[in-house]
């Protein structure tokens, strides 16, 4: 069972844990690999319940495993069980990923170990807190990698589209007309008229010489643009066509070198992202801890004692 109790009681760090750790582990460990093999194969809905089962426990093992060897084991056995459904994209991208994994997974777990070392009273939420930002950034750094890692870098014109109807509030505002199946040649006139509508030289002109300067302006303009963006333009297809031909492009010219360091780029801002609503993500999972943690002393599984001086230890026995 389970045992918080007494210093002198408490069993030795080391090879002597007991058997039941080594089941808490098992579980943590297989729960992981479905996580992540539910994930690698398309599943989400199902890796993602079986992800936050996998951080529950891992934050409980961390919690009562009180022995060195064990807590190493684990940490360990849960990183390889993670990764392993991602071993068909092995490269040193991966390894990184790996590496990341399992430094963050034993930071997290060593963290709630020195933290209730420290206490006196043992306080569950500065626990959970302890252990959540580590290991929230191990499996989501990992899994961003994987992410960039499996991108081809391109893009589909049906994406560009569904982008460009997203966009199109925020760039109206800016763009008159702005739409991802207007023509170019239209979208740009609309852009020339509205620059020259407050030119009194031009209204002062003859219709057939405002349409000649008219004329004139949209093919510099299609020059500037051409040459800010090293494309070239078709005038008669609309934005979206265009857009689409332009990331395109900008997609096929870049290196492996430079898809890499895209890549790196693309999980530091996701890691960032996470960072910014850890404590939205922290509380239900402080809760489906506790709710554990509570059922193992609820079933007699774990038990809590004190010691001489009022200090909480927890042991397994």
């Amino acid at each position: 069972m389970i045992n918080v109790g007494t210093e002198q009681n408490k069993i030795k760090r080391g090879i002597g844990a007991p058997p039941k750790i080594y089941v808490l582990i098992t579980l943590a460990t297989l729960v992981s690999f479905g996580a992540s093999y539910f994930l690698s194969s398309g599943t989400y809905v199902g890796g993602t319940v079986l992800l936050v089962a996998f951080l529950t426990l891992f934050a409980v093992n961390a919690l009562l495993i009180d022995t060195k060897n064990p807590l190493v084991f684990g940490v360990i056995a849960n990183a390889v069980a993670f990764a392993l459904p991602f071993l068909r994209l092995f490269s040193w991208s991966f390894i990184i990923g790996f590496i990341v994994l399992t430094v963050f997974l034993w930071d997290g777990a060593y963290r709630a170990r020195r933290n209730i070392d420290n206490m006196v009273k043992i306080r569950f939420g500065h626990l959970v807190r302890s252990i959540s930002r580590s290991m929230l950034t191990a499996v989501l750094v990992f899994l961003s990698i994987i992410i960039v890692m499996s991108a081809d870098f391109s893009v589909s014109r049906n994406g560009v589209d569904r982008a460009l109807v997203v966009a199109t509030p925020v760039i109206g505002r800016f763009i008159d007309g702005f739409s991802g199946e207007i023509r170019t040649e239209d979208l740009l006139i609309n852009v020339v008229e509205k620059q020259l509508a407050s030119n009194k030289n031009y209204i002062a002109l003859p219709a057939r010489e405002r349409r000649a300067v008219l004329e004139n302006q949209v093919e510099v303009l299609m020059e500037k643009l051409e040459k800010s963006v090293g494309v070239e333009i078709d005038p008669n297809v609309s934005v979206g066509e265009n857009v689409y031909k332009l990331i395109d492009a900008k997609l096929s010219a870049l290196t492996p070198r430079t898809q890499m360091y895209w890549g790196a780029i693309v999980v530091a801002i996701l890691w960032l992202s996470i960072q910014s609503i850890e404590f939205i993500i922290y509380i239900p999972l402080a809760v489906l801890v506790f709710l554990v943690y509570e059922f193992l002393f609820a079933t007699k599984f774990a038990t809590l004692q004190m010691e001489t001086k009022s200090k909480e230890v927890i042991s397994l026995k």
